[in-house]
């Protein structure tokens, strides 16, 4: 999990807060606190403690739309790993591919809870009136609810309406891979769509265009992003860590110089990666690329700790995992993962392996 501000947690799953959620939260405010002076509807005294207050409550109602997605799937048996909120929104992270039907309704969770929380927001306003300061806020956070809830179902990637779309589309027998590629596609022409919309509000109504471009090219450059993990994640669904690794041997000892190593254990032009070990922990890989850093004439001097690319906690997965955990893992230094089973290093995945099991998606 990337840095952040943790909120608290969901049965056991982090909700963190990204530093640009707080961003959203400024801005909202800002404009809340524009509004006010603006409709001379409230007190100077007051309109920025409103304000604020909006600007966190705004958040407040992305955390609600996260939650929907986590409680929906942890209802329908699904694991939910981590819950995060940053500018454009927020998005949960849960393991495994479900059915069709729950992707269809985890995915729907989320903005069903905003256009409630819009119409509840609603309500409040129209109840206590658009005159004074507190409703017409209220009817600020019932449109920007209705705005996240609206966006979230256009039918494209990395939305929520791109999943619900290729949970209606597996269930009509097309294969997983061929309907993510296509909500991919949707998914950055609804982006570059709106942020043409966006530079149409900029020209006509001002600096709210830029807003309307942000959120456009945010969508068209992360659907091509979200799509490829999704792609991946729907290729490597029913596969498990032990599917896709290379064996190996036990660890080999830091202390061992490329010479032994290369003795022991190199079969044809290069040696491929294998993990080391330091007082008993693994702690670095040694491969063909760390030993092409060091002349020939040193191997039988350099020792495979001061060559090996260490790793740390996140770059060691059990064998007994699913697959596409490791598309939830930022890649560290090594681009390699060490595999664990009861403790015991087993083996060792790089991207060759990754390729190995990949099916062919037609």
């Amino acid at each position: 999990m990337k840095s952040g501000i943790r909120l608290g947690s969901l049965d056991g799953a982090p909700i963190v807060a990204d530093a640009s959620a707080f961003v959203l939260a400024l801005l909202f405010a800002v404009a809340v606190l524009i509004d006010l002076r603006q409709s001379e509807v409230g007190s100077p005294d007051t309109d920025w403690i409103i304000a604020a207050v909006a600007g966190v409550l705004v958040v407040g109602c992305i955390l609600v739309h996260e939650l929907a997605h986590a409680v929906a799937a942890n209802r329908l048996g699904m694991n939910v790993r981590a819950i995060r909120l940053y500018l454009f929104g927020g998005y949960s992270i849960i393991d495994g591919v479900g059915s069709s039907r729950a992707e269809f309704v985890v995915s729907a969770a989320g903005p069903l809870a905003s256009l409630f929380l819009a119409l509840l927001f609603f309500a409040t306003g129209f109840t206590i009136g658009s005159g004074s300061a507190i409703g017409r806020t209220a009817m600020a956070l019932a449109a920007a609810n209705a705005a996240i809830g609206v966006f979230n179902l256009i039918p494209g990637f990395p939305l929520d309406g791109g999943r619900m779309l290729r949970g209606v589309l597996t269930a009509r027998g097309m294969d997983r891979v061929k309907a993510t590629g296509m909500v991919t596609r949707i998914g950055a022409v609804f982006g570059w769509v709106t942020m043409g919309a966006g530079i149409v509000v900029l020209i006509r109504l001002g600096p709210m265009g830029l807003l309307v471009i942000a959120a456009g090219w945010f969508l068209a450059s992360s659907a091509s992003s979200a799509g490829r993990r999704e792609q991946l994640s729907a290729a490597f669904d029913g596969l498990l860590i032990s599917d896709a690794m290379r064996p190996t041997p036990d660890a080999i000892s830091g202390t061992a110089t490329v010479s032994n190593v290369l003795d022991l254990y190199a079969m044809g032009p290069r040696l491929k990666s294998l993990p080391v070990a330091v007082d008993g922990r693994v702690v670095g890989v040694l491969g063909q690329d760390e030993i092409d850093n060091v002349a020939p004439s040193r191997w039988p001097s350099a020792r495979a700790m001061s060559l090996m690319t260490a790793i740390g906690p996140d770059d060691v997965v059990e064998a007994d995992e699913s697959l596409d955990v490791l598309l939830l893992r930022q890649a560290g230094a090594a681009r390699r993962v060490v595999v664990i089973d009861d403790g015991v290093t087993v083996g060792i995945i790089e991207g060759e392996d990754l390729a190995r099991v990949m099916p062919e998606s037609g």
